[in-house]
């Protein structure tokens, strides 16, 4: 089971049993009440939307199917018990994240950690220097781990650098692209047979390994984690996912056709329009209430 498949079993026990959901069923909103990224929850609603346990308005609203309520009480099962070990090293990541991204100092301590996740001081030590490794928190003696504050200006700078490298990688890997594998990535970013948008973000590592350099490789895998972050986050508007995908879509039909310069100019484009994207989720970040602690936080 991963996370997605977590999430949709949890949801469906809860409109079985009548537990209380938030009051709006948004992308959004359901992140935040699963402290995951908007990627598996996407993957959850679509397949409870077809199962008909929420119902998708005209308007595109979300709502529980009150038909699906059980009449006798459902009884949780093994399946639906909680996420598995395995995946505690992608939900730590997150958290992670986005501390950093709130831009809140915050100190982690391994125990308390190890506690709140129910995993073991080991995996705990493991996750946290492979996240020091990406720059993500630091080490400080008696203190813990310090979560590093992202700022909007190193989302920019990052962008700025990526534009460089991976038009680069796109260059070198032209000869080793496979044309049926474009063709995949065409159709996972155009809209389903129901109409609704997809979309397919890992073209982009595609041609970043194709490329067989490992000095570029090394820099998305060291700091590539912020950005798909922050770009499920930056992109929750439906009209936003289609416009990426028609993005994506316009740099694939260019590289089918082996029009280089098309695809490097329409990937350049597709990449600098992030930039408001962010620039708009750092706004809103920063018109959220301040929270009540004074000074550092220890989290966990």
């Amino acid at each position: 089971m991963n996370i997605s498949q977590y999430i949709e079993n949890d949801l469906i026990e809860k409109i079985r049993s009548g537990d209380q959901l938030p009051a709006k069923l948004t992308l959004a909103t359901l992140a935040a009440q699963y402290d995951v990224s908007l990627t598996p929850i996407r993957a959850a609603l679509e397949n409870l939307i077809e199962a008909k346990f929420i119902l998708k308005g005209d308007n595109g609203r979300l709502s529980i199917n009150s038909r699906r309520k059980s009449k006798t009480p459902y009884k949780k099962s093994k399946a639906d018990s909680g996420i598995p070990h395995r995946n505690w090293d992608e939900i730590i990541t997150e958290d992670i994240i986005r501390l950093g991204i709130r831009g809140e100092p915050a100190y982690l301590r391994e125990e308390s950690s190890a506690q709140r996740y129910g995993v073991g001081r080991t995996v705990i030590r493991q996750v946290f220097n492979r996240l020091a490794g990406a720059n993500l928190i630091e080490r400080v003696p008696r203190r813990g781990w310090r979560v590093h504050p992202f700022r909007e200006k190193e989302m920019l700078d990052y962008i700025d650098i990526r534009e460089t490298l991976e038009l680069k990688a796109l260059k070198l890997a032209r000869k080793r692209l496979d044309p049926n594998k474009l063709k995949q990535f065409l159709v996972s970013n155009s809209p389903d047979a129901k109409g609704n948008p997809q979309l397919d973000n890992r073209l982009h590592q595609y041609w970043i390994e194709k490329s067989d350099n490992r000095y570029i490789q090394s820099f998305f895998a060291q700091f590539g984690i912020y950005y798909s972050y922050l770009f499920s986050y930056s992109t929750i508007a439906t009209s936003l996912i289609e416009e990426k995908a028609a993005e994506h879509r316009k740099i694939l039909n260019a590289l089918l056709k082996k029009d280089w310069d098309a695809a490097s100019s329409a990937l350049l484009q597709h990449i600098r329009k992030q930039r408001p994207n962010v620039t708009r989720y750092f706004e809103s970040l920063s018109n959220r209430k301040p929270t009540t602690n004074n000074g550092d936080k220890t989290v966990g």
